[in-house]
């Protein structure tokens, strides 16, 4: 299943009150359709565009392995705007699959943290990053590729709301309560209490200085909250300690996840 037809199936099933893992068929909203596909269009394109752009350049000689690594990133690009298309077409026909079982596997936190940090690098270019992985952290049971996108939107959005230079914090833990906490941390404006529910609701956007001049259509957070409860989880926003902000995913473990990284950590502290 395709990154647009899960968005649009979680959003039709938590609108209708519905279980988040199965549904019924929805009725399609083209409204939702086109503002989920531009978002989503827009991020390879702007890859591809950027790789072209400086293929095309007079004043600079690229040599033989760094055109080779620009063409690979472009081909990687063109292949998820390929399964964009795919969306579109099932979408255009209103046949979305009606069940909302997530590809579950055990996965690694840390390699899900690198393919996201890796899905933007171009962005983070600069961008001090500060990671913060808890040693021993067990295989948790996951859709790895939409919990990559979740954790790439929020670096996304981390790198555009705060200043140039400051750094970017991403982290993983497991609380106390055994859950999967990713966290990612920049040193931005800050999002006051009474709008850190409202910036999960579809096309919200803040109407502030700080905001306003941000491009974006108001969708990745709800995209990446509807993720998130796919796996039975939660996502949040606080204070950064020192200023900025902080979103917080929380996925539950699995039992022998827990068994697994309880034996770990009694083993540590005995």
């Amino acid at each position: 299943m395709t990154d647009l037809q899960r968005y649009v199936g979680v959003v039709q099933a938590r609108t209708q009150g519905g279980s988040i893992r199965t549904m019924q068929r929805p009725a399609c909203s083209t409204e939702d359709i086109l503002a989920a596909a531009a978002h989503e269009l827009r991020l390879p394109l702007s890859h591809i565009k950027g790789f072209v752009t400086s293929l095309r350049r007079t004043d600079v000689t690229w040599g033989e392995d760094t055109r080779r690594e620009f063409i690979a990133e472009i081909d990687v690009e063109t292949d998820r705007l390929a399964e964009l298309i795919d969306s579109l077409r099932s979408a255009r026909a209103c046949k979305f699959s009606s069940a909302l079982a997530a590809d579950l596997a055990f996965t690694s936190p840390g390699s899900v943290i690198q393919r996201a940090c890796q899905r933007i690098h171009r962005e983070l270019a600069g961008r001090p990053l500060q990671l913060d992985l808890v040693a021993n952290l067990p295989s948790v049971r996951m859709d790895a590729s939409q919990m990559e996108r979740v954790l790439a939107n929020l670096l996304h959005n981390a790198v555009k709301y705060s200043p140039p230079d400051t750094a970017i914090g991403i982290s993983a833990r497991i609380t106390d309560d055994d859950e999967l906490e990713f966290s990612v941390d920049d040193a931005g404006p800050g999002i006051s209490p009474e709008d850190r529910e409202r910036v999960f609701t579809p096309y919200f956007r803040k109407q502030t200085a700080d905001y306003s001049q941000v491009p974006g259509h108001g969708l990745g957070l709800a995209i990446c909250q509807s993720i998130v409860r796919a796996h039975g989880g939660r996502i949040c926003v606080s204070d950064r300690p020192g200023g900025g902000t902080r979103f917080s995913v929380l996925i539950p473990i699995h039992v022998e996840a827990q068994r697994t990284f309880g034996s770990a950590r009694r083993a540590c502290a005995a």
